[in-house]
């Protein structure tokens, strides 16, 4: 069971959304969070080339889980393809606006990805490729560095 720690969320603080581009006209306040979360991940991965981050977290096939402040500034941010016939996603890009790293926020981020990502799209687990900077972070979340799906 996730337990999702809520306070931040429930005084107005931020907001956690789950976004993606349909395609449709009605889309347009999903994509400007997609191009604010296509920002994060740039500053926080700036080896990543820029156009592949946005060819992914624009893919109609991508799932992505935001934080926003108030002010609608995203601070944290997580896109995932689902593979939806294997009850599995690969979470393509995970960051944390520098400034709030170490603050709860990774942990609150990963938390609602679990809860959309299970009540969206019936994933069960995820998948990932994680740099040595992120291997800490992913083992604090309960992940495991291997894992074999029968």
């Amino acid at each position: 069971r996730v337990r999702i720690h809520m306070e931040p969320e429930k005084n107005g603080e931020t907001a956690a959304s789950y976004i993606w581009n349909s395609g449709e006209k009605s889309n347009e306040q999903n994509c400007v969070l997609l191009c604010k979360l296509v920002g994060i991940f740039s500053k926080c991965l700036p080896s990543m080339p820029r156009t592949y981050i946005s060819r992914l977290v624009f893919d109609r096939g991508h799932r992505s889980v935001i934080i926003r402040r108030k002010n609608g500034r995203v601070v944290a941010g997580i896109t995932y393809r689902p593979f939806h016939d294997r009850r599995f996603a690969e979470i393509a890009f995970c960051a944390v606006a520098q400034t709030l790293q170490v603050s709860g926020f990774g942990t609150r981020l990963m938390n609602w990805t679990k809860y959309y990502a299970r009540e969206m799209d019936q994933i069960e687990y995820f998948l990932t490729y994680a740099d040595n900077a992120a291997v800490g972070y992913f083992a604090k979340q309960g992940c495991t560095k291997h894992q074999s799906m029968a």
